[in-house]
């Protein structure tokens, strides 16, 4: 298969006036931004995976004793892109709540890895990397205002961690439905 390779650019940002002393352009710069693509592209690849377990999660939790129903509800309703992912996510939380699928500390931990998931989606997706001479790598964005990520393993580490805590969660509705046949 044919794999792109399109040119990138990035920008490097020097703060004269900082107390420490400027690091210079790294020398892995282009090991570095392969990572950091690779990451991006995974974290993308990831909330597509959340999405669909929400949506399975749901439908099997709502709809388990009838598949022509569940594929209605999959095919025709949550998953269209007339319903964004916030929206599934609110009416999966909502769902959790409303029946009471997990203690309230459970969902409300749910919720915060939920958001930061879809955060780092949108950053990633409409965000720009840079190169911050005493900060590293740094990913640009907007949300509210202007925000700034800083790209290093203790980011990826929390942004691995949230996504497993929440396909673990929906991996256990789905599999809690299987099991009560």
């Amino acid at each position: 298969m044919r794999e792109f390779n399109f040119p990138k650019a990035i920008t490097l940002r020097l703060n004269l006036d900082h107390e420490d002393k400027a690091r210079g352009f790294p020398s892995a710069a282009e090991e570095d931004i392969s990572i950091i693509e690779k990451n991006r592209s995974e974290i993308l690849a990831a909330m597509i995976t959340i999405e669909d377990r929400i949506i399975e999660a749901m439908s099997k939790y709502l709809f388990k004793e009838s598949k022509v129903k569940r594929d209605y509800f999959v095919n025709e309703v949550i998953g269209t892109s007339d319903f964004t992912f916030s929206f599934k996510r609110k009416s999966f939380t909502r769902m959790l709540e409303q029946f009471e699928l997990l203690d309230p500390d459970s969902i409300k931990e749910l919720k915060a890895n939920l958001n930061k998931l879809m955060l780092w989606r949108n950053a990633f997706a409409h965000g720009q990397v840079i190169h911050d001479q005493h900060n590293g790598y740094v990913l640009k964005y907007y949300s509210g205002g202007r925000q700034e990520l800083v790209l290093n393993d203790a980011f990826f580490e929390r942004a691995e961690e949230a996504f497993r805590s929440c396909l673990y969660v929906c991996n256990g509705i789905i599999q809690s439905r299987e099991l009560e046949t």
